[in-house]
């Protein structure tokens, strides 16, 4: 078998079906098999794009796949394989080298320095992945190429495989392929630190009188996502999120109460866990948007924290442990009690019922009357707000949707809406790179549209974007994949005239702040879409949105099918420059150190 068919058939073994990329010449020859090992080649504009797009794509499906060629192309991609790095999303970078007989000569080629160092832009990537490998002996190269998708899996972090183009058909053993990786860690056994962790934690937790669940960003990686949430479910305590962590916990559980960031907080969140008395925080990963600006920290409650191999309670830390297999015990315990009663008590029959501002019910989202949000009376000729907006959201939402949201006023309002059950959220609040969201639209829409393909039980979900008109404007060219793609993602864009946050953080009126306006509706049609696979909106009052989210032509997944399907809707939604969600102000002034 030729060593590229061998990489493409692991990648379609451990799920892939779609590889993000742009072609050049170094990884043309090996693109070629890629539609012979059942793959699809998306193929996008650009490759920072296709690093965004592997990047949605990975968050939905678990791992994903780009290929670009040397120097000019994997560098485009590296602000993205950045962002999978920092926010731990496995992608498995493929890069077309140039022949070891090239590299061993030493020769001044195209897409170089002219210095001779074919290592350089590898070493670059070096310290964002958790593997680097260029390939460069076929007898050695199956084991590496095993070897590095599986670190990619369980580090959850981006990898790099240098694929010279003289081993694209380089002959190698297929037997390898009789066997599937092994993607999981393995079960760790048992260890006298977890039951002495088990034990203690809960002793304390049965006798604490208020305790509460704080799920972190770390509690859905490595693993840990299913256990996590079996722990929140059947414990029946009251949980709250870190905003990094929206989308792991089903926020339409009864002891679901909010995000928690520390001052920046969910209505009642903040005093819930102050008034508590046993803090249970599952996978911290204290940044800055995470923690409000760094004001979640409760140095006077009694914290347990829990690490993926490690608890910490009362100063002392015990290592040697599984966050699966202790969760997982303690989960087990706690079933087992009869004394647990749902929501309001604590495994100890203790009352831990928040206050009633904390206790917010889940959305209405049958919801059709132009009455949308709290029972208060819609003023259709007002503008839209974003307070407004990102309440109304929350009701329009349906199960399963893929919320895919843009730093900016997007992920810092859309934070706040709550969720349905099932669905997931795609943003970037840590690496915070605006632009990113239409990319990972594209990959986050075609892994839903290959699980409902492959599923036995097919589920229709929808793609949905929420973006800035900045943000757009840095990587609009991709509405061309999705059309090239025929997917029918819905696109949000808020049209407030430039980059409110940074507004907010200084230059109120200045010109760097402004952008060009565009006619957004007008240009998914530059991109030459098919007859009726196309619709464009704007909104520029409350009425107006509230009709369109309220038209069965529009939203609804259950109204389109294969006789009529959906199509890709772009909606404009005009807001005043100004105007932003009421936390922003908040949240600023937590990272600039005023709170």
């Amino acid at each position: 078998m030729h060593l590229a068919e061998y990489l493409f058939r692991r990648c379609h073994q451990i799920g892939i079906r779609g590889v993000f990329g742009v072609p050049g010449d170094f990884n043309l020859i090996a693109l070629d098999y890629i539609e012979e090992c059942g793959l699809n080649w998306v193929g996008n504009v650009n490759e920072l794009n296709a690093g965004y797009a592997a990047d949605g794509y990975a968050r939905i499906k678990g791992i994903s796949a780009i290929a670009t060629t040397f120097g000019v192309g994997e560098l485009s991609a590296l602000n993205a394989i950045a962002g999978a790095s920092a926010e731990l999303v496995p992608v498995i970078h493929i890069v077309g080298f140039p022949s070891t007989a090239i590299q061993d000569k030493k020769l001044p080629i195209h897409h170089t320095l002219a210095d001779a160092d074919f290592e350089l832009f590898m070493k670059m990537s070096e310290r964002l992945s958790s593997a680097t490998i260029l390939l460069r002996e076929p007898s050695e190269a199956t084991k590496a190429i095993d070897d590095t998708i599986v670190e990619c899996y369980r580090s959850s972090k981006p990898v790099y495989i240098g694929f010279p183009i003289d081993l694209v058909k380089a002959e190698v053993d297929p037997a390898p392929l009789e066997h599937s990786l092994w993607l999981r860690t393995p079960p760790a056994n048992a260890t006298s630190e977890e039951e002495a962790a088990v034990n203690v934690i809960r002793d304390r937790l049965f006798k604490a009188q208020n305790p509460v669940i704080l799920v972190d960003s770390l509690a859905g990686r490595y693993q840990g996502l299913h256990v996590s949430r079996t722990f929140v479910e059947k414990s029946s305590l009251p949980c709250c999120a870190f905003p990094m962590a929206k989308g792991v916990i089903n926020e339409s559980l009864p002891n679901f109460r909010g995000i928690y960031a520390g001052g920046v907080s969910n209505p009642g969140v903040l005093e819930l866990v102050k008034s508590s008395d046993l803090i249970l925080h599952i996978g911290p990963r204290p940044t800055d948007l995470n923690t409000g600006g760094f004001t979640s920290d409760t140095p006077d409650i009694d914290t347990i924290v829990f690490h993926r191999d490690s608890v910490f309670i009362q100063g002392h830390t015990i290592s040697n442990i599984s966050l699966e297999n202790v969760l997982g015990k303690l989960s087990e315990a706690i079933s087992a009690s009869t004394a647990v009663s749902p929501v309001s008590s604590s495994p100890s029959g203790h009352h831990t019922s928040p206050p009633s501002s904390v206790d917010v019910e889940p959305p209405n989202t049958s919801l059709k009357e132009p009455m949308p949000v709290c029972g208060r009376k819609l003023d259709t000729s007002s503008p839209v707000t974003h307070d407004w907006l990102w309440e109304r959201i929350s009701s329009w939402l349906e199960e399963d949707d893929i919320i895919v949201m843009d730093m900016g006023t997007s992920a810092l309002g859309g934070l706040w809406c709550r969720h349905p059950r099932g669905a997931q959220s795609i943003f970037q609040l840590l690496w915070s790179s605006i632009g990113y969201a239409l990319g990972a639209t594209v990959g986050a829409a075609i892994a839903a549209r290959e699980q409902e393909t492959e599923s036995e039980t097919p589920r229709k979900r929808r793609t949905i974007l929420f973006t800035g008109d900045g943000s757009l404007q840095m990587t609009a060219q991709e509405i061309s994949t999705l059309v090239r793609q025929e997917l029918s993602p819905i696109l949000f864009v808020i049209c407030n005239e430039g980059y409110t946050i940074e507004r907010y953080i200084d230059g109120w009126d200045k010109s760097y702040n402004d952008i060009q306006p565009w006619d957004y509706k007008l240009l998914p049609a530059v991109f030459n879409p098919k007859p009726d696979t196309l619709r464009t909106y704007s909104a520029h009052t409350k009425g107006e949105l509230e009709s369109l989210l309220n038209d069965d032509q529009f939203g609804p997944a259950e109204n389109f099918n294969e006789d009529m399907p959906a199509p890709l809707r772009l909606v404009e939604i005009h807001m005043d420059k100004h105007d932003a969600p009421h936390t922003l102000p908040e949240m600023i002034s937590g990272l600039q150190g005023k709170k």
